[in-house]
């Protein structure tokens, strides 16, 4: 296979893969185990939507302005700095759980959330100096399914561990994982070109160049604005599982792990598909990439209907299915289409721009789940899926820019 050709031959990109895969072993713990003890604690689903946005709130306020940082600076100690915070702050929920402190998941969910801002967006940006740009979309390919393959192992491990023992060894195991990445980024070499040190330029314009690519790039565009589109309502998802879990199922912490183990199975399958169906070709990836917004819209409306588990697994994984095409194809078009001394601050704007959206989403659905239910905002979720997808098929697909298309594939080729 081709995927593994990269990690045979290629020992750089190999560490990089093995920090994430460690690190996102443990996060899978972590999202088992925060879920049932929010809910345990609260039995509330608003406050599993507060706990969600206390993670994910920093990276909105903080990495628009953060983002310059990445473009400027190594990316290497960056990545060992947030490694070291955030296995110290994911030991925090496990405080909340021996003193039976609801209010210690929240500060936990907030540091963890500060603490991981420049992780992925400088990952992001080091991936294209030590792989070559053709075999970006197997690279991301390979990373969808190594995150899909992690997520069934980790949430049904973490599920077991969880209510068979105590979610507070899910939380130690969070850290250990952060502790496994930063050995990996620390044996890790690669050559970096910071291309803004030969220049005068300062934090505001690097700032402001970041923003102006986000709106001048057509492609950035597009999947920044579908980003905000999804996040206003995909932050459900998150709620709706330990909901589905634990109330629908009644399968407490196992239906969780269970459920998020299937999750796993679909992006695994879905990632599949992009490396043998898609590959290289870029026209089928942007026709895959709003297709898979359009079926995951469907399977999302059916999961939100169903009462009985077996069938709520079943629209659980073709729902996952089209998420694991979109995961790799969102990473590799943005990347395909963002200039070379900018992609961190594009891949910063994109996460916290969709993450900005998604604090609402954990907020609103949370109170929109106990008000109006599980099937009627399962309805709701899905439609904004559906709208995403038609939105990017007509930009591309229907109604495309031949001028556009031809310069994002010479930007290409004068790279490599």
């Amino acid at each position: 296979m081709q995927d593994g050709s990269i990690l045979r031959r290629n020992h750089v990109y190999r560490n990089l893969w093995m920090a994430k895969a460690g690190s996102l072993l443990g996060d899978w713990f972590n999202q088992v185990a925060m879920a049932q003890t929010t809910l345990a604690f609260t039995h509330s689903s608003a406050a599993m939507g507060l706990v969600l946005l206390c993670k994910s709130l920093p990276a909105v306020v903080l990495g628009p302005f953060a983002s310059p940082f990445v473009d400027r600076f190594p990316k290497k100690p960056l990545m060992l700095f947030t490694d070291i915070l955030r296995a110290i702050f994911a030991l925090g929920f496990g405080l909340a759980v021996v003193f039976q402190a609801s209010w210690l998941l929240y500060v936990s969910a907030l540091l963890l959330g500060m603490a991981g801002i420049l992780f992925e967006p400088s990952r992001n940006a080091t991936i294209p100096l030590v792989i070559s740009h053709k075999e970006l979309p197997e690279a991301y390919a390979l990373e969808a399914a190594t995150a899909g393959a992690l997520q069934i192992i980790g949430a049904a491990f973490g599920g077991i561990v969880a209510m068979a023992v105590s979610p507070l060894w899910c939380f130690v195991i969070n850290a250990a994982s952060y502790c496994w990445s930063a050995l990996y980024i620390l044996r890790t070499h690669w050559q970096e070109v910071h291309e803004e040190q030969h220049t005068q330029s300062t934090y505001m314009q690097s700032l402001k160049a970041g923003f102006h690519e986000a709106t001048r790039n057509r492609v950035a565009r597009a999947i920044i604005f579908i980003g905000i589109g999804w996040g206003l309502a995909g932050g459900g998802y998150y709620i709706l599982i330990p909901l589905l879990g634990t109330q629908t199922f009644r399968f407490d912490g196992l239906g969780i792990g269970l459920l998020y183990a299937t999750d796993g199975v679909g992006v695994l399958i879905g990632s599949y598909l992009v490396r043998r169906l898609v590959n290289r070709n870029h026209r089928r990836a942007v026709i895959w990439y709003g297709g898979a917004y359009i079926t995951q819209a469907i399977f999302f409306a059916a999961l939100a209907q169903s009462k009985f588990f077996l069938i709520g697994l079943l629209m659980l994984l073709f729902m996952r299915i089209s998420s694991g095409v979109i995961i790799p194809l969102d990473n590799y078009l943005l990347q395909s289409s963002a200039k070379p001394g900018l992609k961190g601050r594009l891949f910063a704007l994109h996460s916290s721009t969709y993450g900005g959206v998604m604090q609402m989403s954990y907020v609103l659905t949370g109170f929109a789940f106990e008000h109006i239910g599980i099937p009627l905002v399962g309805l709701l979720i899905g439609a904004m899926s559906l709208l995403c997808g038609i939105s990017w098929l007509l930009q591309f697909v229907v109604f495309p820019s031949p001028r556009h298309e031809v310069k994002l594939e010479s930007r290409s080729a004068m790279k490599h």
